[in-house]
């Protein structure tokens, strides 16, 4: 696996019972180029009850599996921070990348 430039992901359990709330947020990528095409950045944001805080990207992850990931944790009767709308976004199968540029995003 070294000779491809590969390497092992680190893998972290976190107890569910252990988790005090999450948070889901959208953050836009500050593009300073034209041919920037990094996407933005949709993170659930992971507290326990211990003091820890995790972050997940979920940038990748369709929306489908969101909606998966949120009945999830709502059935786990973990508290989901949402102060963007964004679950409701989904449930309207709206394009969050639209919704937070509002149609008119430019370079910096």
């Amino acid at each position: 696996m070294q000779l491809l430039g590969l390497h092992k992901k680190d893998e972290q359990v976190i107890k569910l019972a252990n988790i005090g709330n999450a948070e889901i947020v959208y953050k836009k990528n500050i593009r300073i180029s034209l041919v920037d095409f990094n996407p933005d950045y949709l993170n659930l944001y992971l507290d326990t009850k211990d003091g820890q805080k995790y972050i997940l990207s979920l940038g990748n992850t369709d929306y489908q599996k969101l909606a998966t990931i949120i009945q999830f944790l709502k059935d786990n009767q973990i508290e989901l921070i949402d102060k963007q709308g964004i679950v409701q976004l989904l449930r309207e199968n709206k394009n969050l990348f639209t919704h937070f540029h509002n149609k008119k995003w430019t370079a910096v």
